[in-house]
């Protein structure tokens, strides 16, 4: 789960706080009308189950040529969302307007270094050379960055690099399924969502959230804003590949180009940390991947047609839940 979302859970903070000002894209990859991937298909005797990959990012300038995902679910008598892990904060925090201008405040404050320094005075002078080098390249304007700590610094950064390299978050492809499963009247919506309650009033979430920076180990910080680097010095390329492959529906691609999907050194900051939300979020997604085999196997026992979305790591990787599925017995067929 991104950083900003975990503290934005935690403070009821607005995202866009935290990736700053957002740069046009100069750099176009793939453009105009693409096909998308093609749907993987799981049969269980007369029952079919066709799943859709999503993925991020994707071109920035596509468009998505949905009529073959269209004609699946108009057929479909299910849909099943992406399993996922929802926030869900007290009510009584989220309507009082006072806390979203406190919680901005506190954002602000959190998000910077102790005594007010600067990267350049808290990275190494190698490592502050490297991001001053791509920050020439894809974000010269933002200066609000240097301000800002490395934890902070390091997805900023990275969503910036990606923006101006012409990719984009999947949120209109997305936007675009859920569209065509409304078109369909008759479909059944299975949300595939494990909650995840935070409890506690402001002052108490707020403390937390300050615990949690001020307790954050430096060396672990910086090695994560080191490996976001790296990722944007060595793999964007790789990213833009990809995309491009998953909007051409090109398979064989997406398989042969290597991205990593997760940071492992910055979710070890979560993972290693006290705070029990940051604990607890790798538990619950797998308990809700668990919940999706769960209504699969459900959908293919009663359905004639399911239509599903689920993340491209998982039907791709050897351990994902397509391979799951196939483990269980079932007749898969990939494109």
């Amino acid at each position: 789960m991104p950083i900003k979302v975990l503290l934005c859970s935690l403070l009821m903070l607005l995202p866009s706080l935290v990736l700053g000002q957002q740069e046009a894209p100069e750099e176009i990859i793939v453009s105009g009308k693409q096909p998308g991937p093609p749907l993987w298909k799981v049969i269980n005797g007369e029952h079919v189950l066709w799943i859709f990959g999503l993925l991020s990012p994707v071109p920035k300038d596509m468009v998505w040529e949905s009529q073959k995902v269209a004609a699946v679910i108009a057929q479909a008598q299910e849909y099943l969302a992406v399993p996922s892990v929802e926030p869900n904060l007290p009510m009584r925090l989220m309507l009082n307007p006072v806390n979203v201008v406190r919680g901005i405040r506190l954002m602000k404050r959190l998000s910077r270094n102790p005594d007010d320094a600067t990267l350049e005075e808290v990275l190494s002078p190698d490592l502050y050379q490297r991001f001053s080098a791509l920050k020439s390249q894809y974000f010269p304007e933002n200066e609000r960055i240097e301000l800002w700590r490395p934890l902070v610094a390091g997805e900023t950064m990275t969503g910036l690099v990606q923006r101006k390299s012409g990719l984009t978050s999947n949120a209109d492809v997305t936007k675009e399924i859920q569209r065509l499963v409304r078109r369909n009247r008759n479909i059944k919506r299975t949300e595939i969502e494990v909650e995840q309650k935070i409890e506690g009033n402001y002052r108490t979430l707020a403390k937390r959230a300050e615990t949690f920076m001020e307790e954050l180990p430096p060396a672990l910080e910086l090695a994560c804003f080191t490996a976001q680097l790296e990722l944007m010095e060595q793999d964007l390329d790789g990213m833009k590949r990809r995309a491009n492959a998953w909007a051409a529906g090109y398979v064989d691609e997406l398989r042969s180009i290597h991205v990593p999907f997760e940071d492992t050194v910055c979710a070890r900051i979560f993972i290693e940390s006290a705070e029990t939300e940051f604990r607890l979020a790798q538990s619950l997604q797998e308990q809700a991947d668990a919940m999706w085999l769960e209504a699969v196997e459900n959908a293919l026992n009663t359905n004639q047609r399911t239509f599903a979305v689920l993340r491209m790591n998982d039907l791709l990787s050897d351990d994902g839940l397509f391979a799951k599925l196939r483990a269980r017995g079932y007749e898969v067929i990939e494109p």
